[in-house]
């Protein structure tokens, strides 16, 4: 039976789980290097894939005011309402069902764009990447920084599994699905060089993609929640 790549993130454990590290985990070191590094606090941002509401609720604490953060799944945008609403009443409002490929925003709405924990990885081929990827384009202001995260198959922690993986012909190298504590996770692992070719097929520009741990040492926490990943600026061409 074909498995469905929405179906995790449309089960309530899931998202608790990701409500839980909302308040647990919080930004990571290595995000807020470079969030500070790029975002400032005067800009409009939009977040991708905000789950259980992690990335915005550290955004808001850290003095983001004007912040958009969206999910395609109705319990996880619910959940992450509620995470926002136990700081602030007035934050819950700035959550919002979408679809990061098929962004309902007018064009040029977002001064800046961040999609973390490899959510954009979680689409489920190379041609939802792709749509995402024009959609954040067209609502981003020109030069518009996005910001997010893929982990990478040659480098870094995970490079050691992919190098042995025996794959059949027909499974596009980096697909997989992954065991979870609810139900199976598909995440698609990059290269460098196949995320930059799809970051300049949509009209962005990379500026930096280091691996998370060349950036700064994430606590104990975060290594169990999320392991290594390699971080992707880019910026609309």
């Amino acid at each position: 039976m074909e498995r469905d790549p929405q179906a995790h993130w449309l089960e309530t454990e899931t998202a608790l789980h990701y409500a839980r590290a909302a308040v647990r985990v919080g930004l990571w070191a290595s995000e807020r290097v470079l969030i500070e590094r790029y975002l400032p606090k005067s800009a409009r941002l939009l977040e991708l894939g905000c789950g259980g509401g992690r990335v915005v609720l550290g955004l808001r604490q850290a003095g983001y005011h004007e912040v958009t953060a969206t999910d395609f799944s109705p319990i996880m945008v619910s959940l992450a309402r509620a995470v926002l609403a136990d700081h602030d009443e007035s934050w819950e409002r700035c959550v919002e069902q979408q679809d990061a490929t098929a962004l309902t925003y007018p064009d040029a709405s977002f001064d800046h764009a961040v999609f973390a924990f490899n959510g954009l990885m979680c689409l489920p081929s190379r041609g939802h990447r792709l749509a995402a990827l024009r959609s954040i384009h067209r609502v981003l202001k020109p030069g518009g920084i996005f910001l997010f995260t893929a982990s990478d198959r040659e480098k870094g922690a995970n490079a050691a599994y992919w190098a042995k993986e025996a794959r059949e012909p027909d499974i596009v190298p980096g697909d997989r699905w992954h065991e979870s504590d609810t139900s199976p996770v598909f995440i698609h692992s990059s290269t460098e060089q196949e995320t930059r070719a799809e970051l300049s097929e949509t009209g962005f520009v990379v500026i930096e993609c280091p691996l998370s741990t060349e950036i700064a040492s994430d606590g104990p926490a975060v290594r169990e929640f999320a392991g290594e990943t390699r971080f992707y600026v880019a910026r609309k061409a």
